[in-house]
């Protein structure tokens, strides 16, 4: 088992309310992002710390191990700068 820190500002009420979580795989600029490519490395039973709005709000236990898909069409603009 593993712990991880999600800092969930802009998307948490969607991936919380939806029991998921969803990065980018590349920044706006191209560019790989280290924290986007460690969402893979999550196991099931994985411990997840979410922080937002200056605190941890929620602990969540992955059930899955991680799926590439699109960006959810319910996070409408949120996370696009």
């Amino acid at each position: 088992m593993a712990f991880w820190w999600v800092n969930q500002n802009k998307s948490s009420g969607y991936e919380i309310a939806g029991g998921y979580l969803w990065s980018p795989k590349r920044k706006n600029n191209g560019a790989k992002n280290y924290f986007y490519d460690t969402m893979t490395a999550v196991e099931v039973g994985d411990i997840i710390f979410s922080f937002f709005d200056a605190q941890i709000q929620y602990l969540g236990v992955a059930t899955h191990r991680a799926l590439s898909t699109h960006k959810p069409a319910e996070f409408g603009k949120a996370g696009e700068d």
